[in-house]
């Protein structure tokens, strides 16, 4: 590595969908952690580069990276996304040729790739990857509940003769379970790459109504800021009321 640019290795793992990424800058001194959402993990080092001193990317982990990178960006300076956008490309499409279940759990990628210094600076992302600021820890909680409550009302429908369709719902479910672990454990902070994910499993399940589906993924768009998340409350009530109904008629 020269002084005006660093190595970058980064790691995918197609099963779990978690993205991670190290810069080789040697002994970087102290370091800072963000935490801009619940699934995010950035690393920051104060780098002399040429004549500019401040903070440059240094490690970073970011979970449902590639539904995340679906529904828009990362937050990663953008002279990183070339290479994450083939690495996952190319690991999912390996993916598909391994049938072994244990074999496609452990799977992992791995590509490197060398960037000019200063494309690396914090400076370089359109939005601040500052530490997320936590919303009203009652109102999560709320939150949260109705996810587990929703999560346990899409399970009741998995069908039992229809095998394709039962592991799309279910799937589904246990992803309204981990959204809702999720805004519970942090307590306000939101999830954008879980809500990505459950968005998909949304879009694949055959067994919820399109009225049900699309009142759903506007509760996961509404979970992506904190300043809607009164909306995504009433919008899971409101979707509770219809989804739990047939359970209750005689």
């Amino acid at each position: 590595m020269s002084s005006t640019t660093a190595r970058v290795t980064l790691r995918y793992r197609p099963a779990a969908d978690v993205l991670s990424g190290l810069i080789h800058l040697g002994d970087v001194g102290v370091t800072r952690t963000d935490t801009p959402d619940a699934d995010t993990s950035v690393v920051w080092a104060q780098v002399t580069d040429g004549q500019f001193v401040g903070d440059h990317l240094v490690s970073f982990q970011i979970v449902f990276a590639a539904a995340r990178l679906e529904q828009g960006s990362l937050p990663l300076p953008p002279a990183l996304f070339p290479t994450i956008q083939s690495l996952i490309a190319t690991a999912q499409h390996a993916l598909h040729g391994i049938d072994d279940p244990v074999a496609s759990l452990r799977a992992k990628a791995e590509a490197t790739t060398e960037l000019p210094l200063h494309s690396l600076r914090l400076e370089s992302l359109h939005e601040l990857a500052g530490t997320g600021e936590r919303g009203d820890r009652r109102h999560a909680a709320q939150l949260s509940h109705a996810l587990s409550r929703l999560a346990d009302a899409v399970h009741l429908r998995v069908p039992i003769d229809e095998a394709p369709a039962a592991l799309e719902t279910d799937h589904l479910s246990r992803m309204l379970n981990e959204l809702s672990s999720s805004i519970r454990h942090d307590h306000g902070r939101t999830a954008p790459g879980t809500t990505a994910a459950t968005r998909q499993a949304v879009q694949r399940t055959s067994t919820l109504t399109l009225h049900e589906r699309a009142v759903l993924e506007t509760a996961m768009t509404e979970l992506d800021h904190r300043g809607s998340w009164a909306d995504a409350s009433d919008t899971l009530q409101q979707l509770l009321v219809e989804i739990e109904r047939p359970q209750h008629q005689p």
